[in-house]
């Protein structure tokens, strides 16, 4: 053997030698996660009407990264969306809907591409958006696409990415994505066809075990878009605490989807597992610090602490900022054209209280567009005001907020009467006297104001029929229905066609199949008709003309109405302020 040939080989073995000896861990080290959950759209740090700002958006969640990648480095830098991304702002409706023609990425991939996302979870309003969008950004990026229990139906396997495997500075990090288990209950199949989704609890617990046995990660994250819940094994949609306390194997739970904050430890039995949601529309940025000790290459020890960042306190990255600039402007236009005169105020908080002009603009809007006879339609929007005059369509994101289309379905009067039972019984309490509440709410310690102790977004009312929801009766018995609208008996055992949401139709609330009784299964076999989305409608419904006189009013009352006068006064004050 030559000495040449000899000192090659000596220098090989050197190489490979001092490469695996540099991927043995050895001692400290520290790397930090971050995440958004339900930005729903949140791209931009500026409104769409005049000069307003946003206080918040993810033109902040740029600025922090850049900056704290600039001190640490981008290597010991995790981001991770959690979902709800797709849906909420005019920013995702125009990507979504109106700039299909672009051959240029979704404006959300390429705003998770230049943040420098790590990992992205689907949420159920992103598959609202439907296959086109969803499919088109799975497709487009590198950055993997989570839902493990998003089974495609014809493989048997995950729809998306199941999980990912990434290293940050050396340290192996495992991110299992999962999607809220509901969304069937919510979307109808046009928007889901060919996948099923399986409970969390169905999944989690065999895939943490299959990613630990076959990558021995350091860091394991379940990131779920589904929420906190109190820990109980029924409640599907909201399973985190439940998750963090029964399942081992699992570091970090990112949780989602009902909008809340959380930073806190639970014990599984084994370790403890660090809890967090960031609130929604990036208004937080969640934090968390890993910090880890190897000896030769063996793990020792590990701990993370959390920290929710509040973003209306850092300022707006500028070269965001510039880069999307041009989607921006577009956006911007689209949705400052006029479309026609609002004749009279809308204050949406109004809704919860009695008839409302808001929610009689849905009625409207859905018993023209659909020939039902009656109409069902809860307030989407907690507490927004548009002033009389010119509207423009903007404005449509405040009067329906969500891409729901509508739905007509056949239900027996008695089927119609028990939804509203079960809507009033989540809205309102039995009153006794004046000192009552009216409205079911409760004081919220942690946000330190009232809220509804339901979703609102669930409280129906319906026109079409003439009603009274008398308060001082139990549930079952509030609701006493006088009439039709045009005088004509009501008769229970009658079947009469009734508009909603898409969402409300395919079981979304609970008022079809807890309150009328109605299984899942059957819901297909009711619905007679499907239009196009609702907000689509409104925008015709204007732009027809002549829209304020087709427009009509609900005929129901809160009653006794001397009873009820004082605790509306009161309710509306401590929700509202006013």
């Amino acid at each position: 053997m030559s000495t040449k040939y000899f000192k090659t080989i000596i220098s090989a073995v050197i190489v490979l030698f001092t490469a695996f000896s540099c991927s043995v861990k050895d001692g400290n080290y520290s790397i930090e996660i971050y995440a958004v959950n339900d930005v729903h759209g949140k791209f931009f740090d500026s409104l769409y009407v005049g000069n307003q700002a946003n206080s918040s958006s993810l033109a902040n969640v740029s600025q922090y990264l850049k900056v704290r990648r600039s001190e640490i480095g981008d290597a010991k830098i995790a981001m991770i969306d959690l979902g709800d991304a797709l849906q909420g702002d005019n920013s995702v409706f125009y990507a979504n809907y109106i700039d299909t023609a672009t051959t240029q990425k979704h404006l959300f991939t390429r705003v998770m591409e230049y943040i420098g996302y790590d990992a992205m979870v689907v949420g159920n309003h992103d598959i609202e958006a439907g296959h086109r969008v969803y499919d088109k950004i799975m497709s487009e990026t590198t950055i993997p696409y989570l839902a493990a229990n998003a089974i495609d139906i014809k493989s048997g396997k995950s729809y998306f990415k199941p999980y990912t495997i990434f290293s940050k500075d050396g340290v192996d990090i495992a991110v299992i994505g999962m999607t809220n288990p509901n969304i069937k209950k919510w979307l109808g199949e046009e928007l889901w066809s060919g996948i099923d989704f399986l409970p969390i609890e169905y999944v989690a617990d065999s895939l943490v075990k299959e990613v630990r046995e076959k990558f021995s990660p350091d860091i394991v994250v379940l990131a779920i878009h589904a929420g906190l819940g109190d820990g109980s094994p029924e409640d599907i949609e909201n399973p985190a605490r439940y998750l963090a306390a029964n399942i081992k194997g699992i570091d970090i739970l990112f949780s989602s989807h009902d909008h809340q904050t959380a930073c806190e430890k639970i014990w599984n039995g084994q370790d403890s597992v660090l809890l967090m949601e960031g609130g929604s529309r990036a208004k937080y940025l969640i934090k968390v610090t890993s910090d880890l000790s190897f000896v030769k290459g063996e793990l020792v020890s590990k701990s993370f602490t959390g920290e929710l960042v509040k973003l209306d306190s850092i300022g707006v990255d500028n070269d965001y900022v510039k880069h999307f600039r041009a989607d921006y402007l577009k956006t911007k236009s689209f949705t400052n054209q006029e479309i026609g005169t609002l004749y009279e105020d809308i204050n949406t908080t109004d809704a919860f209280f009695g008839p409302s002009s808001y929610i009689n603009l849905i009625h409207s809007v859905q018993l023209a567009q659909s020939g039902a006879q009656i109409s069902m339609a809860a307030p989407l929007t907690y507490n927004g005001h548009i002033d009389a005059g010119k509207l423009i369509y903007h404005d449509l994101f405040t009067i329906y907020p969500f891409e729901n289309q509508l739905y007509v379905l056949e239900l027996t009067g008695q089927q119609l009467l028990d939804c509203l039972e079960y809507s009033y019984d989540r809205w309102i309490n039995t009153v006794n006297s004046q000192d009552d509440h009216l409205m079911r709410i409760r004081y919220d310690s942690n946000r330190g104001n009232y809220s509804f102790v339901f979703p609102a977004y669930n409280f129906d009312s319906a026109a079409g029929i003439i009603y009274d929801v008398d308060v001082r009766e139990p549930y079952g018995r509030r609701v006493k229905i006088v009439s039709m609208s045009n005088g004509e008996k009501f008769n229970p055992e009658y079947t009469y066609t009734v508009a909603m949401s898409s969402y409300r139709a395919n079981g979304g609330g609970d008022l079809l199949t807890k309150g009328a009784g109605i299984s899942k299964e059957e819901l297909p076999e009711i619905i007679i008709n499907k239009f196009d989305d609702i907000r689509g409608m409104i925008y015709d419904f204007y732009k027809a003309g002549n829209y304020h006189q087709k427009m009509i009013e609900a005929q129901w009352r809160f009653v006794p109405e001397q009873l009820v006068k004082l605790p509306i006064e009161r309710d509306k004050a401590l929700l509202f302020g006013n």
